[in-house]
This record gives structure tokens, sequence and C-alpha cells, in this order.
């Protein structure tokens, strides 16, 4: 039976070595094959053959192209009438001014996007958060009073979250990037932050001038029960929050 943990041990430290390359791997090959296939047939077709990586490449190309037109009077023109065009159609300009402001917030030169990276008090004071502040001038629609701010929180384990309007008070600076805390939450508190490794928690010490003997008899001894239960108290959080 040693053998065979010994046998799994191994194959889990390869495992844990091994997936963050290939998942990377993974990304990078798909993104290059999805650009690749959007004009990679109709190359093989014109040239008759099938040259891998061409499609890739004229993609790259042609965004190349369009950035360095937009210097020039003519095409910034056509590039404006067509986003008034876009703006003008029913769903598609709903559509088309989410992705613009979301790429332009990602990769553009707009001071936009996650600004920083908060605590949040959330659902109460009781709990904490890692948020990242997205907008701190909302609409007076949205904001009469003007004492809140927008926070998106991530949730663990996946590219997805919530966007909740909090009050200032109820938020507080947090010693992180953005980039940290949202790797920080995604992961489950599991990335390390600021270099301080993540993980185990180091085992309490027992106190000065303690027996051991005692310690372990307070252990093993079985906690009272408060007559209050905390799980009721919980539930019954102000609707307010």
């Amino acid at each position: 039976m040693r053998i065979f943990r010994e046998i799994a041990k191994h194959f889990g430290i390869g495992l844990v070595t091994i997936l963050p390359f290939a998942l990377v791997i993974w990304v990078l090959v798909t993104i290059f094959q999805l650009v690749d296939g959007l004009f990679g047939p109709w190359v093989d077709h014109w040239f008759g053959t099938d040259v891998p990586g061409v499609g890739f490449v004229l993609v790259l190309i042609g965004t190349t192209l369009v950035g360095a037109l937009t210097k020039f009077y003519v095409s910034h023109q056509v590039l404006q009438l067509m986003d008034g065009m876009f703006r003008r159609i029913p769903f598609v300009k709903s559509l088309y001014v989410t992705f613009k402001e979301l790429v332009q917030s990602l990769l553009g030169g707009k001071k936009r996007g996650f600004r920083r990276a908060v605590l949040v008090n959330w659902p109460d004071e009781r709990a904490q958060v890692v948020g990242l502040v997205t907008n701190e001038e909302l609409p007076s629609h949205m904001d009469p009073t003007g004492e809140r701010v927008a926070v998106y929180l991530p949730n663990t384990f996946q590219f997805a979250g919530i966007t909740v309007l909090v009050e200032r008070s109820r938020i507080s600076p947090c010693d992180l990037t953005v980039e940290e805390a949202f790797k920080f939450a995604i992961s489950g508190g599991l990335t390390n932050v600021h270099g301080e490794s993540g993980g185990e928690v180091p085992e309490k010490q027992p106190a000065a001038g303690s027996h051991p003997d005692a310690v372990t008899a307070s252990l093993s001894e079985p906690a009272e029960v408060p007559s209050n239960d905390p799980v009721d108290d919980f539930c019954t959080t102000d609707a307010s929050v």
C-alpha cells in the first residue's frame, strides 16, 4: 500500500506542476485556432494549399492597419459614421455600447474599469468581501444622495460576479492591487498575497506558563452552547442592509 501512496503523491505533484502550463497552452491554442479560422479557409481556397496561421497573421495585419487608418481624416469619418449607425439600431445599440465601453475600459487608454480594490461589509459588518470599485460618481437617479459607489464582487472559481451599490461608509481601503484582489477572490483566498504563503493555518501555540496537559484537557472538553443561536441571529439581519 505504501508504494501506491507514493505513486499517488508523485502523481498529484506532477498534476499541480503541469496543469497551469497545460491550461495556458490550451487557452492560447484555442484563441489561435479561433482567430485563424476566420480567414484561414478563404486563403486555403484561393491558394489551393493549407497554410496554418495565415488567417491569424491576416487578422493581426488588418487590426494594425485599422488602428493606423484612424489617424487619417477620411477613415476617421467612416468609423464615426459606423459608430453613429450602430448607436441608432435598436438592440444593436445596447450590445455595441456595452462591448465598446468594456473593451475601452480593459484595453484602451480611458481611466475606467476597475479603479481600486476595497473590502466591503457584506451582508453586514460581521463579514467582509473583496470588491473592485467600478464607479464612484453614479447618476443622480441611481444615487440621489451621492453617498454610494458601484462595487463589483467577483465570485469564487468563476469569471462572474455581481455589481452592488453600497454606501461609502461600508467600504474600507484594501492594500492590494486590482489584479491581486481579483486573483485572491476568484481563487477562494488560496492565492498568495504580497508574498505571504496561503493555505495552511499555523498551529496555535499554548500560552506561556500553561501546562501542555491542561491545554489538551481543555480541548477535549465539550464547549458550552450559548443560549442565543448565532445562526438565528445571522438570519435575522435587518432587511434594509
